[in-house]
């Protein structure tokens, strides 16, 4: 995410907060953390694509998702989750700096990848 993502890096720390210690692919993000002694939720808008990943100062109550009840919160991470998406994509199949050119030279990330695939996908095996 550092090398490929080109996030600022105050940008790029608190999304890594939101799904820090889990595979992205097969997890929900967190929805609030502590962040500078202030409990930051994230919220999902996809009007404005200039807000991604700004953070609304507006204090309140959230809801959590998937159970009854609010959680109060100092400010809202904005995250668009279309503009995410294309940067994620763009992240992988820019030239000539993206992760996919990276992943046709560089053995150490060949590896990396068959064993995020086989954590994420059972392997088959086969004689």
């Amino acid at each position: 995410m550092e090398k490929y993502m080109n996030y600022p890096e105050d940008k790029r720390r608190l999304l890594q907060k939101i799904y820090r210690h889990k595979i992205v692919h097969l997890s929900q993000p967190k929805f609030a953390m502590l962040h500078y002694k202030q409990i930051i939720a994230w919220k999902h808008e996809e009007g404005v694509t200039s807000r991604h990943l700004t953070i609304d100062p507006t204090p309140g109550y959230v809801n959590i998702p998937g159970r009854s009840g609010k959680i109060y919160c100092n400010a809202q991470y904005i995250i668009s989750i279309v503009t995410l998406k294309d940067d994620i994509k763009n992240s992988v199949v820019r030239s000539p700096d993206g992760y996919m050119e990276d992943l046709r030279k560089n053995t150490d990330l060949q590896s990396n990848f068959v064993t995020i695939i086989n954590q994420i996908f059972e392997p088959v095996i086969t004689d």
